[in-house]
């Protein structure tokens, strides 16, 4: 098989193509950055280097570089979120099988998910697009609550606002280019999600997992965990999940779906056709022993998932993570590793003295980022609880020299952070 990798990784997990699919036996193709390339197996069929995929004109002009070379292509690979467009329009151009624009906007556009899942009779918030602040406050008026404002393509929370009925919508926005955005109900309840992988319109691997806050409220500075859950609540929640799925669409392939578990039922929020990102791919690897990604890439050559429990097997553990979020305009000082000081902790990712948070890390270059694996839910989340409270960090302001942590005075020059915000009720929309 001809196969042509568009990827914009570089970590030894998420871009880990070597072993994953066999270079001997398929002829790969990459469309990749630079670091990734030391990655790549020498038995590689072409390698395209762009220095990122943040613009998807040099990309695609890339793919078709690939495609003169050793195409045409049998399949094309583009997992990240923020790729699966370009990959469409990459497999429309180049005559490649798969999903194409129509069929990723569905998994990208949250109006356009919403309405496909409304029909099908599965709960949704009431939502509108709009293009204007006159638009978003007829809607606001009609329902009489709160209300979330978001990009229809968005992600990562990013340029979203949640608006209480006390605030003036129209200074909210005043900034803001409503050309590609919607606004929904705000629906009170916990946020989940739920993480997996779809074959023949089936889930054939699934675990529901509950927010300690939520992804708006990391967006906002505030620390974000997650603990994956058993029991019937979650069973309930996969077969919600599973519906929504197959109303998406969704035969093949890995998704991550988020829901709000309310008073009277779940309600749909929004879904990725990929694998979940923050630490959800690791805590899959280590706790459960599923590589998401390996087997996604498996059912799209046409073979057979390697890594997936048997269906009928309970699980013996539980897994979680937190995100500390980056504290922009600081300067990291000093930081405890919490490895050994907090039982179920089994891994962390904490950045040097001296790092500076510039207000651009995303999920990656935070204050901290944490795993755990226990034997019950509620020991996962009292560890992440304990790591929240014990995690106590020294920060400076960026406009003052850093001498390291032996020069740190107690004048105020350096202030502890405090990551222990007390997780708040998610909202619809805001996952």
């Amino acid at each position: 098989m001809k196969i042509l990798i568009v990827n914009r990784w570089d970590d030894d997990h998420q871009s880990d193509y070597a072993s994953r699919i066999d270079h001997e036996r398929h002829q790969v193709s990459y469309v990749t950055v630079p670091r990734h390339v030391p990655r790549i197996p020498a038995a590689a069929e072409h390698i395209q280097v762009v220095p990122n995929l943040a613009d998807p004109d040099p990309v695609i002009a890339a793919a078709e570089a690939a495609h003169r070379a050793c195409g045409p292509f049998d399949k094309l690979l583009a997992l990240s979120e923020f790729d699966l467009l370009t990959g469409a329009t990459i497999r429309e151009r180049l005559g490649i099988p798969g999903p194409g624009t129509e069929d990723v906007l569905l998994f990208r556009d949250k109006t356009r998910m919403k309405a496909r899942v409304a029909e099908a009779g599965l709960r949704v918030p009431r939502f509108r697009e709009i293009t204007s602040v006159a638009e978003a406050e007829a809607f606001r008026a009609e329902l009489g609550g709160p209300v979330v404002v978001k990009p229809r393509t968005g992600a990562a929370s990013v340029g979203t606002f949640v608006v209480r009925p006390e605030e003036d919508l129209a200074a909210v926005l005043h900034e803001t280019d409503l050309g590609d955005y919607e606004i929904e109900e705000f629906v009170q309840g916990p946020v989940w999600h739920v993480d997996g992988l779809m074959a023949d319109n089936r889930m054939i691997f699934g675990r529901a997992s509950r927010y300690m806050d939520t992804c708006y409220g990391f967006s906002q500075g505030r620390p974000l965990g997650s603990v994956v859950r058993t029991g019937p609540e979650a069973d309930a929640l996969l077969a919600f999940t599973e519906a929504c799925l197959r109303a998406l669409g969704l035969d093949r392939g890995a998704f991550h779906f988020e829901l709000i578990q309310t008073t009277t039922g779940p309600v749909f929020l929004e879904v990725g056709a990929r694998f979940g990102g923050g630490e959800i791919p690791w805590v899959f690897q280590d706790v459960y022993g599923v590589d998401l990604i390996g087997d996604w890439i498996r059912l799209e050559l046409g073979e057979p998932p390697t890594t997936l429990p048997p269906a009928d097997r309970p699980d013996t553990e539980h897994g979680g993570f937190l995100l500390v979020p980056e504290p922009r305009g600081k300067r990291l000082v000093s930081r405890p590793s919490m490895v050994g000081a907090v039982p179920g902790l089994y891994t962390e990712e904490l950045p040097a003295p001296g790092h500076e948070f510039d207000g651009k890390g995303g999920y990656r270059f935070i204050l901290g980022r944490f795993r755990y694996r226990g034997p019950s839910a509620e020991a996962v989340e009292r560890a992440i609880l304990r790591t929240q409270r014990e995690y106590d960090c020294v920060l400076e302001d960026l406009d003052s020299a850093y001498d390291g942590p032996g020069e740190v005075d107690a004048t105020g020059t350096a202030v502890a952070v405090d990551v222990t915000d007390t997780p708040v009720p998610a909202s619809a929309g805001v996952g």
